[in-house]
């Protein structure tokens, strides 16, 4: 009697912006279990509510396969940078991890309803010239989807005008 050769978890890192391309090359080989985690961002607007789904770890997702049958073809999968490797040894991805996954529901997706921005609360700058910046709103722009926020550039502060959709806000002390 042979042994089945046993499926293991590992964790696939892609090239930029390209999860879901990967993911699809890789159900057409067959016999690949794909855990894709999901986050579900609720952006509060002024006129309306914006649902956005986006990777919850960019450029990463799991794959559960048999390695001595298909490490090479996903390796070279359309999409797919590396498998993570410590060592040049691809790294398994813990059970426990995966379980923890999985108990986000079928399509592995966290719901969040991100915070609301309003003039004089805080914000983080996620994209552009300014990312990682921290400032104050100023003012809001709906039909435009802008907003001005007031930057301490160059020991000054200075309005800078930007897409709604480049800050998040942070978190107050009292929400």
């Amino acid at each position: 009697m042979t042994e089945v050769p046993a499926t293991v978890w590992f964790c696939i890192k892609t090239k930029p912006r390209q999860e879901a391309v990967a993911e699809r090359h890789l159900r057409a080989l067959g016999e690949i279990e794909i855990l894709f985690p999901r986050l579900r961002r609720t952006r509060r607007g002024h006129s309306q509510n914006k649902v956005v789904l986006e990777p919850l770890f960019p450029s990463y997702f799991f794959v559960a396969f048999d390695p001595t049958e298909k490490q090479n073809a996903v390796r070279s999968t359309r999409g797919v940078l590396q498998l993570v490797s410590r060592n040049q040894q691809p790294v398994v991805v813990a059970p426990e991890v995966i379980a923890e996954l999985r108990a986000l529901g079928p399509e592995a997706t966290l719901s969040i309803l991100d915070e609301e921005l309003k003039v004089g609360g805080k914000v983080r700058i996620i994209r552009g010239l300014f990312e990682g910046t921290e400032g104050e709103v100023l003012r809001l722009q709906t039909p435009q989807a802008r907003i001005a926020v007031l930057l301490n550039l160059l020991g000054s502060e200075q309005p800078v005008e930007m897409p709604l959709d480049d800050v998040e806000a942070l978190k107050t002390k009292d929400s």
